[in-house]
């Protein structure tokens, strides 16, 4: 077999390490420049004295593909960094060492010169005659397959990865904008950079994980030179909205999060094009779930990109039985998730189609041993449930936007789906519900789990979408002349974003200094542009309850913005505020009719005023009649 792969035959002592290279000293104080890769020939030596037979020919980590030429030991810079003896540094274990180092690692250290990339699914047979041919040849670029499960009835097609370079031609490793980056942030942040990890473990990665802490901590007290620099710029701008929550913190110098961000942004941007890999793909997700959100065109990019690069790293594909590790198998399916979670809910908010369809992608849902080490704390527990509760709310969304977006008439797919089909689907979904999880879906109640009220907005949302669509289907069965307010799904409608405005009036402090998606902002929106739609039906009734509720939110997130600065409700305040001011002051008018030319020279009745008004809400653009 050695003679077949073209390489040494080493038979590894008991007891020798298996890890890949050496171990890189902690990040000093004193700047110096990236190392050079190292020769093929010095490559091959250090792969020949530190790696056992076996992991030479299997694969054992497909984002990383077996390549003479690539150096194992991920390739280091130093950095000035706050005191690694701090708290937020767990106890160094020998098994850390072993199996977590080399492994995760692997995952957030800025990528080499060459990765892996999937091979078309349709060409991946082709590696069976290949295979055969290439094995025969010394050095010859090596092609990876991972079988599925032989026991498996389901037909699976293989996943096949090749080596590819990955830096544009002519780019050196030397050339790390992203890591002058992160130097200046975190000499910006001095001596508090810690401080800033310890607040994206307890507000952020809790509800959205992204690391699994005990590991990531590990590797960034003992190895920090070894992480992506660009995933680490976006991980201490994703922390800093968070920053009042600390006693330390809050009373010191508040940092400019903006001049932050654009530092991040700048180092994403740069890793993207001269090393883009996994670390990448985390880093956009760090940077669109990003608070406060400001950039709608960036931040669709960059779910286009993540999107695209995770569909190229195979992670669109179930790994359940791939031949890797326990702790890698478990980040594919977490990272995966995360990104679809961004797809859909920015498709959602954006009005862009989704980008991921559910006939192209294979994995599994996380489970609780996937979130939560068998230690793990109460808030931990209830925060992975309402993660995973999350993610299949968010593949019943995926089903309403399908249905939302489609346009062509000649393509049978998705299915045309009646009212009560898609009733069905939420109301399945709630059925599937126990416990706690149930009570905040049902009755709003157990709101102080992390992440829990971010789960009730975004099911309010995904309800209000349901009425929406249920109303326009409604619509195109009733005559021309009738009105739709008339149907009972407008009351429906009406009633979810009544919810939503009952949701936001029962927020305390603890839920704002919480963590939130941030294109929920524009579920606020759409909620007050519906009580609009009603409350002009209604400008000449007795009540107007729809307009009331209209002002109660205006004034709500107001109050909420100027007390705890919370930047959801920055979209309604801006979209909104300045057309419920003017409707309310003419139905308090005793000649209503004197605000009415005000209200006709901004057009804000005619079609093409309602377009622009309500731009990026599904459902919403349909003319109000007068």
């Amino acid at each position: 077999m050695c003679r077949a792969h073209g390489t040494d035959c080493i038979y590894p002592r008991p007891g020798e390490s298996s890890q890949r290279g050496s171990v890189a000293s902690p990040r000093k104080l004193t700047p110096k420049s990236r190392q050079a890769p190292r020769t093929a020939a010095q490559a091959k030596k250090s792969l020949s004295t530190s790696t056992p037979l076996h992991t030479q020919q299997v694969l054992t980590h497909p984002v990383e593909a077996v390549n003479s030429s690539r150096e194992f030991a991920p390739q280091t810079i130093s950095r000035p960094a706050a005191s690694l003896e701090t708290q937020s540094c767990p106890p160094t274990h020998e098994h850390f060492d072993r199996e977590v180092f080399p492994n995760l690692v692997g995952i957030v250290a800025e990528a080499g010169d060459n990765t892996s990339h999937i091979v078309s699914p349709a060409v991946a047979e082709d590696n069976d005659v290949l295979e055969s041919y290439l094995s025969t040849v010394p050095d010859a670029r090596r092609r990876s397959v991972i079988r599925s499960d032989p026991n498996s009835r389901r037909p699976v097609r293989p996943v096949l990865f090749n080596t590819v370079p990955r830096r544009p031609l002519g780019v050196s490793a030397n050339q790390s904008l992203p890591a002058t980056k992160c130097e200046l942030i975190e000499k910006y942040l001095e001596p508090n950079v810690d401080d800033v990890v310890d607040l994206f473990f307890h507000h952020a990665n809790i509800c959205f994980p992204i690391f699994d802490e005990m590991s990531f901590r590990h590797v960034y007290c003992t190895h920090k030179e070894n992480i992506s620099p660009a995933l680490l710029c976006n991980l201490y701008a994703n922390s800093l909205i968070y920053w009042e929550n600390s006693p330390t913190l809050r009373s010191g110098r508040h940092p400019d999060i903006r001049f932050i961000w654009n530092q991040a942004n700048e180092a994403l941007h740069s890793e993207l094009f001269l090393s883009p890999g996994i670390s990448t793909v985390m880093s956009i997700i760090l940077n669109v779930c990003g608070r406060p959100s400001t950039s709608m065109f960036g931040n669709g990019g960059m779910v286009g990109t993540a999107v695209a690069l995770s569909n190229a790293l195979g992670l669109n594909r179930d790994p359940s039985n791939w031949n890797i590790r326990p702790m890698e198998k478990k980040f594919r399916i977490r990272i995966w998730w995360l990104v679809v979670i961004h797809d859909r809910w920015c498709s959602l908010a954006y009005g862009t189609p989704l980008q991921i369809h559910r006939a192209q992608y294979d994995v599994p849902y996380p489970i609780m041993d996937d979130l939560c080490s068998p230690n793990a704390s109460h808030s931990q527990i209830a925060a992975a449930l309402v993660f995973v509760s999350l993610i299949t709310l968010t593949e019943v969304l995926g089903t309403y936007l399908q249905h939302v977006y489609k346009v062509s008439e000649s393509t049978p797919y998705p299915p045309e789906m009646s009212s009560v089909d898609l009733e069905r689907l939420l109301t399945d979904w709630e059925e599937s519900l126990s416990g706690d999880i149930r009570r905040i879906i049902l009755r709003g109640t157990h709101l102080n789990a992390p992440g829990a009220a971010n789960f009730r907005l975004a099911y309010l949302a995904v309800k209000l979408l349901l009425r929406r669509i249920q109303l326009d289907l409604d619509a195109d069965t009733m005559k021309a002349d009738d009105d739709d307010t008339t149907s009972p799904f407008y009351t429906q409608a009406q009633r979810a974003a009544e919810e939503i405005v009952h949701l936001v009036k029962e927020l305390d402090e603890s839920h704002f200094r919480g963590f939130w998606i941030p294109v929920h902002a524009f579920s606020l929106t759409s909620a007050t542009t519906f009580l609009l739609r009603s409350g002009l039906r209604r400008r000449n009734s007795l009540s107007n309850a729809p307009l009331k509720l209209a002002e109660d939110m205006i004034s709500t997130l107001r109050s909420h913005r100027d007390r705890f600065s919370w930047d959801l409700a920055d979209n309604c305040l801006m979209t909104c505020s300045d057309l419920v001011e003017k409707l309310s002051s003419a139905e308090a008018g005793d000649d209503s009719l004197s605000a009415v030319p005000a209200f006709q020279e901004l057009d804000f009745y005619s079609s093409s005023f309602l377009d622009e008004l309500l731009v990026g809400f599904p459902g919403l653009t349909d003319t109000i009649e007068i």
